[in-house]
């Protein structure tokens, strides 16, 4: 008895394993690349940013610009870890939408200058 009942949970486990794969083809565009994607992007989608932040807004707020237009972004001040950035360097930031009623805003979880 046990036998069949050992081998019926592993046959279950083994024929749920395909229910927990997603599709990630054609129309899935899971990471917004440049401002103006980011823009319009759906809350919480995940952004990948390469420009320059050109103007600090004030509590830890900045606007990123890329050749597609600018975005507000938000860059928590823990993050900078002695970074220094200029309107020159080009940076990489990471993180996701935040739509709140205020508008749309990016929040920052890393930051990578290029070189």
């Amino acid at each position: 008895m046990s036998k069949k009942l050992t081998g019926s949970i592993i046959l279950s486990c083994v024929l749920t394993l395909p229910a927990f794969a997603a599709y990630n083809g054609p129309g899935v565009n899971p990471h917004a690349k440049t401002a103006a994607q980011a823009g319009e992007a759906k809350d919480d989608t995940p952004v990948e940013l390469t420009g320059h932040l050109v103007k600090s807004l004030g509590d830890e707020k900045y606007l990123f610009r890329d050749a597609t237009g600018d975005v507000e972004v938000e860059i928590d001040d823990a993050l900078w870890r002695d970074i220094e950035v200029s309107g020159d360097t080009t940076v990489t930031l990471r993180g996701e939408v935040d739509d709140e009623w205020q508008g749309i805003e990016i929040e920052i979880d890393s930051i990578d200058i290029i070189n």
